[in-house]
Formats: C-alpha cells, sequence, structure tokens
C-alpha cells in the first residue's frame, strides 16, 4: 500500500512538472526566454481591460541584418538573447514580438512609463556581444505609447510603431506618439507593416 501510495505521488510529481514545462514552453520565446508574441500581446490586453495606465515601447534593432550578414547568425542570435538580458533587468514585462522587435509594457503612470522605456532603449544600446573575437555594439530604438482611456490593443501598438518608425527616419533613439507623428512605415526592405488582433 505504501509503496503504491509512493508511486502515485511520483507519478502526480512528473505530470505536474511536464505541465508546467509545456505552459512555460507554450508562453515564452525559445531563443530570449522572454514572453513570446502571443502572450506578451495577450497580457497588455488584460491591463487595458482593467483600465490601468499602460505605456508601451516597441523596440527594433538598428541594422540587425548587418550583424547576420557580417558575423553570422549565431551573432545574431548573440544579440536578440543580450537584448532580452537587459530587458529581464528592469521593473517591465517584456516580450519578443518576432524577428529582432520586442514589446515593453509598462503598468504605470505615463512620466514612469517613459522613463522605463528610455531605460530600456538605453540599457540595450550600451550593451556588446562577442562575435568571434569581435565586440559588436547593440542598438536599437524605441517607439512608445501611452495608452488614453478606451484605446484598444491594435490602435495603441500601431501608435507605438508610428513612434518608432519616426524615430529611425530622425536617427533618434526614441520617439514618444503624439498626434502629428505621420502614419507612413520607415524607409527600407526589413519594415513591414503588422496587424494586431484583439
Amino acid at each position: 500500500m505504501l509503496l503504491l501510495a509512493h508511486r502515485q505521488r511520483r507519478a502526480l510529481t512528473t505530470l505536474h512538472t511536464r505541465l508546467t514545462i509545456a505552459e512555460y514552453r507554450a508562453s515564452h520565446d525559445d531563443l530570449t526566454g522572454l514572453l513570446n508574441r502571443r502572450a506578451i500581446l495577450a497580457h497588455l490586453q488584460t491591463q487595458l481591460d482593467a483600465g490601468h495606465p499602460v505605456t508601451i515601447a516597441v523596440l527594433d534593432f538598428d541594422d540587425f541584418k548587418a550583424i547576420n550578414d557580417s558575423h553570422g547568425h549565431d551573432a545574431g542570435d548573440k544579440a536578440l538573447i543580450e537584448a532580452a538580458r537587459q530587458l529581464k533587468a528592469l521593473p517591465v514585462i517584456a516580450g519578443r514580438l518576432g524577428g529582432d522587435e520586442f514589446l515593453m509594457v509598462t503598468t504605470a503612470d505615463p512620466r514612469t512609463g517613459s522613463a522605463h522605456a528610455v531605460a530600456a532603449q538605453a540599457a540595450i544600446a550600451s550593451a556588446c556581444i562577442d562575435a568571434a573575437g569581435r565586440t559588436v555594439r547593440l542598438a536599437v530604438t524605441a517607439g512608445v505609447a501611452h495608452a488614453p482611456a478606451g484605446i484598444s490593443l491594435p490602435e495603441l501598438m500601431r501608435y507605438a510603431d508610428r513612434a518608432m518608425y519616426a524615430a529611425k527616419r530622425t536617427g533618434e533613439p526614441h520617439q514618444t506618439y503624439h498626434d502629428e507623428i505621420p502614419d507612413v512605415p520607415a524607409p527600407g526592405p526589413q519594415r513591414h507593416r503588422r496587424t494586431y488582433r484583439r
């Protein structure tokens, strides 16, 4: 009887461990360990639905293709992992949207949210990786957007995208959305519009 109970407990423990691992893998990016696209957008939607003050930042690598072309895809992976490490050290929730693009979500007043976004951009931009003995500095551009009451997730993401595109056009490290920013993607073959669904 004791042996049977022990085996049942061990089986339950194993099942629980497997479920925990499966849940983690379903919500996290394999390479960086950050929340994946689906999970970070779900988190953002939850904060918007709850009416919390929200600031987001879309962070996009500068010349990421050049890292891959000049140093290889392993260096590109290192760059993404290092960027994620910098984001994990900040008091924010961050995820990888895909490719070389990240999303940072802060539930705080706009001033604090902006400060976190600027800190995230600066932290990544101050980092570097080793690529076969060569030091490669990282650079990202951030588009920041504050969530007014009643805004939808797709609209808020478009605001952050527009701010990020505008910052890339002007060469600024970051920019916050305002009504005068044109709804035009930054030039270049790597930039594409995205569709965000609730």
